[in-house]
């Protein structure tokens, strides 16, 4: 009985000074972090590489996307939803591109702190991507051949 008594007892302390320890560890790491990104608040260096960053994102978010879309066009079955997705997404990477590298001269030029200076996150230019990816995404699915449902597959590979 006793020796029962002491595995139990063991095993409470295990866990009660796993649980301490990882509270504390979790405190120092917060108050660590903290203090760096308190530093890093001072230096303005990244202010800088934070604004660059929020320049970035969409740019490289939506051209990603096209690119993705533009080689996944070239097996869709139908030549002519094939060679309007390919206009579509061409004038949309060059778009891109250009309002990526006009943003980043005028973050240059002028350093601005709010994005409402940029073109990439203007509203219209936004919603329009978005909505040309949707557009072209139903018109390229409702152009394909159905895709043979997963009991029709098992139906087959259970026949042979």
């Amino acid at each position: 009985m006793g020796e029962r008594l002491s595995k139990y007892i063991r095993l409470f302390c295990t866990i009660f000074f796993v649980f301490v320890a990882f509270v504390a560890i979790n405190i120092v790491v917060l108050l660590a972090l903290r203090f760096m990104f308190g530093i890093l608040d001072k230096l303005p260096v990244m202010v800088y590489i934070y604004m660059l960053f929020i320049i970035t994102v969409p740019a490289a978010l939506f051209i990603t996307v096209y690119i993705i879309y533009f080689r996944r066009t070239r097996f869709h079955p139908s030549p002519t939803v094939r060679y309007i997705s390919y206009a579509l997404f061409t004038a949309a990477l060059l778009m891109w591109s250009c309002a990526y590298i006009y943003d980043v001269i005028t973050f240059f030029k002028h350093s601005y702190a709010g994005i409402s200076y940029y073109k990439s996150y203007e509203l219209a230019f936004l919603a329009g991507n978005v909505g040309a990816i949707f557009l072209i995404g139903i018109v390229q699915a409702l152009t394909s051949q159905k895709e043979v449902d997963w009991m029709e597959k098992h139906k087959v590979l259970n026949k042979e």
